[in-house]
């Protein structure tokens, strides 16, 4: 079984702000309701084993309060090329079929969280505002359409 968390990153500073897309940080209110709605999570779910995140700045930031959050040290946080822009839904299920840890958080961007949950669920349009985050069960093969939407956080929830 695998337990994936499907994440967005928080909300980012504006492009304007940022010397280039990569580098663009979390907010401050970004980091806060990101920061609030995982510990709201983890005293509802078991904390995940692994955090992969896309190689930009604001995926990295939000792994690390991911990581924080759950008292995790940094040896569970790894980039990912794999979660850059530009995902490929295939590439990332076979590359979690192929862990041995059932309880994973991948964060990325849009458009590419949506699309992913929609494949992996079978279909659905999903729409992830910054800091959002599904969990998806895959009880058995880790395929496009085996998944099964355990729940949806908006982050905005969290003030």
């Amino acid at each position: 079984m695998l337990r994936l968390w499907l994440a967005r990153h928080g909300e980012a500073v504006d492009p304007d702000v940022a010397a280039s897309d990569f580098d663009r940080t979390l907010t401050p209110a970004g980091r806060r309701r990101l920061a609030s709605s995982i510990q709201w999570l983890i005293a509802r779910e078991q904390p995940p084993e692994l955090i992969l995140h896309s190689p930009l700045v604001r995926a990295r930031q939000t792994a690390e309060v991911i990581a924080e959050e759950i008292g995790a040290d940094s040896s569970l946080v790894r980039v990912s090329q794999r979660l850059a822009p530009g995902l490929s839904t295939d590439e990332l299920l076979s590359s979690l079929s192929s862990t041995a840890m059932e309880r994973v958080v991948c964060v990325g961007h849009q458009p590419d969280m949506s699309r992913c949950l929609a494949e992996m669920l079978g279909g659905g349009r999903i729409q992830f505002s910054p800091g959002t985050v599904a969990c998806i069960d895959f009880n058995g093969p880790i395929l496009r359409s085996a998944g099964v939407l355990r729940w949806l956080l908006d982050p905005h929830w969290f003030g």
